[in-house]
């Protein structure tokens, strides 16, 4: 027995070893370039930044923020230009634009940009072409049901537009047409949940709307017929583990929403047969950068969430695994700081950007190594290792002479080696036997 214990010690030692190794490699974590790409000084012009609290981006690279303080929204193209889309005067015809606060930018696929006010009560449509329209009012849809103070705002893929009334407890449609429907109004379900102070709101690829209800500490769901469900309230998950104070929400792919509760410090997802677990507590990441008022939550399109932390500066990213990173904190780029994460958006190549409330800053954060060659990279070979032809932070460098073994046959190496070990310890049991 002992000297087939030994036999199976010193095959398996090897496998086991290489293995380690290759464990350790490199690659299975990204490097960060971290830019502020919009300052105090908005477009440099004299149209200053002040209070960001929303932020959004298009297909196309270009990043909108809105000053909350400042009463406007501006642009930023892939070239860094700034440009100042709306201002106070609103649309220039006596429909002024104040205040847009929490979540209050959205834009949809043709290039459109959508705005709300909560100092004025309105929202305005900003097209291509710099044309600014008032699409909704205090009068809300003009049947009665007013709009006061409208926070979130989100398009779907029809053009039709969603603006939340925090202060009226209610949630406007405006179609392409321009014509105005209240679709949920502070009865929430109509079953005795109710929706109070409604914060913001997301929509999916089928038309099912979802939104957040600060006040009443839930979050509902709204189909394409017009049926309301309340999707999370106060208990949370149920297990102890609560949510207090409900702010960003957004919805993935797979139809998964995810919510963050300000007070409760934590964030959760609730998976399309109404699943709810907690993804972030206020450990944060766990290894000493905690997470405090979270504000918002974005999705990008390979599983992965982001969280901001109001009151600890900072976002994580959580993958699809579990795994929690603070990718920035208050040090923001290293020589500006952010101050309040307030605003998250996340583009098609997985770059993300933040708002920061206090700092009157925004931030774009690149990943090296996740294999998508994004705007700065030079190339993006699916590790931050050097020497193989694209370098630890994706710039291309000279071919080396001696190739590097990519990291996925490396981990074939093994399994066929770790094959083959057990191979001949049966061979070999097999003749000793």
């Amino acid at each position: 027995m002992g000297t087939k214990a030994s036999l199976i010690g010193r095959t398996l030692g090897l496998t086991i070893t290489v293995l380690g190794v290759i464990a350790l490699l490199p690659g299975g974590a990204y490097s960060k370039a971290i830019t502020e790409i919009i300052d105090s000084t908005g477009d440099g012009g004299g149209n200053t930044l002040d209070s960001p609290r929303g932020i959004a981006v298009d297909g196309s690279g270009n990043v909108y923020v809105t000053g909350a303080s400042s009463s406007n929204a501006l642009k930023i193209d892939p070239n860094s230009l700034i440009t100042e889309i709306i201002d106070a005067t609103g649309d220039g015809a006596g429909n002024p634009l104040t205040a847009p606060e929490h979540h209050p930018v959205a834009v949809d696929a043709a290039g459109n940009v959508y705005v709300s006010g909560a100092g004025t009560d309105n929202a305005f449509k900003i097209d291509p072409n710099s044309v600014i329209t008032e699409i909704i009012d205090s009068t809300g849809d003009g049947a009665g049901n007013a709009l006061d103070a409208p926070e979130g705002i989100a398009v779907d893929g029809l053009g039709s537009v969603y603006v939340t009334g925090f202060g009226s407890d209610n949630v406007f449609k405006i179609d392409p047409n321009g014509v105005i429907s209240e679709i949920m109004d502070s009865t929430g379900d109509g079953t005795g949940n109710a929706l109070a102070r409604p914060a913001d709101i997301a929509i999916d690829a089928s038309g099912n709307v979802y939104v957040s209800g600060w006040a009443s500490y839930n979050a509902f769901k709204i189909d394409p017929n017009g049926v309301i469900s309340e999707l999370i309230d106060s208990t949370g998950d149920g297990a102890g583990n609560t949510l207090n104070r409900t702010f960003g929400i957004a919805v993935d792919g797979l139809g998964n929403v995810y919510v963050g509760g300000w007070v409760t410090n934590n964030a959760f997802k609730i998976d399309p047969n109404g699943v709810v677990t907690e993804i972030i507590d206020a450990t944060g990441d766990g290894a000493g950068n905690p997470l405090t008022a979270t504000f918002d939550v974005a999705v990008d399109g390979s599983g992965g969430v982001f969280v901001a932390g109001d009151g600890s500066y900072n976002v994580f990213s959580i993958d699809p695994n579990g795994l929690i990173t603070e990718i920035i904190d208050a040090s923001g780029d290293g020589g500006n700081p952010l101050e309040r994460a307030e605003a998250i958006a996340v583009d098609g190549l997985g770059n993300v950007y933040v708002a920061g409330f206090q700092s009157d800053n925004a931030f774009m954060i690149q990943f090296c190594g996740d294999g998508l060659p994004d705007t700065g990279e030079e190339c993006d070979d699916g590790n931050n290792v050097g020497g193989d032809g694209c370098s630890a932070s994706c710039l291309s460098e000279p071919t080396p002479n001696i190739p590097v073994v990519p990291r996925a046959g490396l981990i074939l190496f093994a399994a066929l080696l770790l094959g083959t070990s057990i191979w001949m310890i049966q061979r070999r049991l097999r003749f000793r036997t």
